[in-house]
C-alpha cells in the first residue's frame, strides 16, 4: 500500500481480513513487518489480560496497527514517518461506525510501554463510562476518604489535575457534585488503566511530587481487583504470584 488512506478507508478496506481475538475484539496490521513475538508483546498480551468483566462491558472492537499517523488528529495512514519531533506526533485515533469502535494505533518507532498505556488507558475509559454507576460507588467512597484526609497526589496527570481542580475550588470536595463526578471518573479511569498495565506486565510505579502514596494506591488496586477481578493465571500484586517450579 502505497497511496495516502483515511483510517476509515484503511479499516473499510480491511475489514474482511480481520483476525478474531477474544469475543468483541478482532485486530489487523498493515505496512508493519511484525513477527510472532511482536503481535505477542503488542496484541495478544494486552488482550489477554483483559478480565471478563472488562470484555464483556467493551462494545465491538477493531484494533488497527499502522506505521505511522499524520494529521492533526491523525486521521490519515502514512507509511513514512512524519517530518516532525516524535514527541508531536498523534499515535492513535479513534472512531466509531455501525457499533464498532476502530482503534487505530501507530507503532512504529513507538516504545511498547507506551503503547500498552495508550491501548489500556482507551479501554479503561470505556470501562468506566460503561459500567453502571452504581458499581463504581465503592471505589468513589475511597476517593472520597482520601479527599477528606487530604492525600497529597494521585495516579496520572490527568486525575491529578482534575483533583487539584477540585480541592481549590471546594472547601468540601468530597461532597457529591459535578465536579466530584468528574474527577472520580478521571480517578477511576487513570486507576483502572494502571491496573490493566499491571496485569498485563511487570511494570514500575514512578515516584514523584504529584504520585500518590503507595498505600493509598493499593487500596485502590485492591477494590479493583474485588471488583473487577483478573483472568486465570493473572496476578496485580507481587505475593498473588504462584513462585515458578524448580
Amino acid at each position: 500500500m502505497t497511496e495516502s488512506l483515511t483510517v476509515r478507508d484503511f479499516a473499510e478496506r480491511f475489514r474482511k481480513d480481520m483476525v478474531p481475538l477474544s469475543g468483541k475484539i478482532k485486530f489487523y496490521s498493515a505496512g508493519l513487518r511484525l513477527n510472532e513475538e511482536d503481535e505477542k508483546e503488542l496484541i495478544y498480551d494486552p488482550v489477554s489480560a483483559l478480565p471478563p468483566m472488562v470484555r464483556e462491558l467493551l462494545p465491538e472492537i477493531s484494533i488497527v496497527l499502522v506505521p505511522h499517523l499524520e494529521g492533526a488528529d491523525g486521521s490519515t495512514v502514512a507509511m513514512e514517518a512524519p517530518k516532525i519531533e516524535t514527541e508531536d506526533r498523534v499515535w492513535q485515533n479513534e472512531f466509531q461506525e455501525d457499533g464498532n469502535v476502530v482503534l487505530t494505533f501507530a507503532v512504529q518507532g513507538c516504545d511498547s510501554g507506551d503503547y500498552h498505556y495508550r491501548f489500556f488507558r482507551t479501554i479503561a475509559a470505556k470501562v468506566a463510562d460503561r459500567a453502571e454507576p452504581k458499581f463504581w460507588a465503592g471505589f468513589e467512597e475511597i476517593l472520597r476518604d482520601e479527599l477528606k484526609r487530604r492525600v497529597h497526589g494521585d495516579v496520572d496527570e490527568d486525575s491529578w489535575r482534575a483533583k487539584d481542580e477540585l480541592v481549590s475550588k471546594s472547601g468540601t470536595p468530597w461532597r457529591d457534585s459535578k465536579q466530584f463526578q468528574a474527577y472520580a471518573r478521571i480517578a477511576t479511569a487513570d486507576t483502572l488503566t494502571l491496573y490493566l498495565h499491571g496485569l498485563c506486565c511487570d511494570i514500575d510505579v514512578e515516584p514523584g511530587p504529584r504520585q500518590i502514596q503507595s498505600r493509598e494506591l493499593r487500596k485502590r488496586l485492591v477494590w479493583l481487583n474485588e471488583k473487577v477481578g483478573a483472568p486465570e493465571g493473572y496476578a496485580i500484586f507481587p505475593e498473588q504470584k504462584k513462585p515458578l517450579a524448580g
